[in-house]
């Protein structure tokens, strides 16, 4: 869950810097999206590592898009963020490795395939620019 709130927190981030004309500090980004700036400083250091944002340390620093809005997939934002196996694959856990487990496991791991192939679909055909238009 935790994971899918730093997606969520990351994208309206970056919704801040795609209507700003000049960077912003994690100060200014936290008021507008409202969570603590220690936890979107955070955000934006993935970021900024995945080449999605600039970060400028110092005084005058602050946080601004390494790349148009447009040239931002959602995937590759969630992708920056995601540190661990995404919530539905702990359906897997549940399983165990007797014979009725194992089978189970089987059309899990189909199911689990599927629904991954669908996450990286659907967040590969948005761009940061279309979270604007909304």
């Amino acid at each position: 869950m935790a994971q899918l709130k730093r997606f969520g927190l990351g994208l309206q981030a970056l919704i801040v810097l795609a209507t700003s004309e000049e960077q912003r500090s994690s100060a200014e980004i936290a008021v507008q999206v409202q969570c603590e700036p220690t936890a979107l400083r955070k955000i934006m250091a993935q970021l900024g590592d995945a080449g999605i944002v600039e970060v400028r340390q110092g005084r005058s620093g602050g946080y601004e898009l390494a790349r148009s809005p447009q040239a931002i997939t959602l995937f590759e934002v969630y992708t920056a963020l995601h540190e661990e196996q995404p919530q539905w694959d702990r359906m897997l856990d549940t399983t165990g490795d007797h014979g009725f487990g194992q089978r189970v496991n089987e059309a899990f791991q189909t199911i689990m395939s599927d629904i991954n192939t669908q996450v990286t679909k659907v967040l590969g055909h948005y761009t940061v620019a279309d979270l604007i238009k909304s």
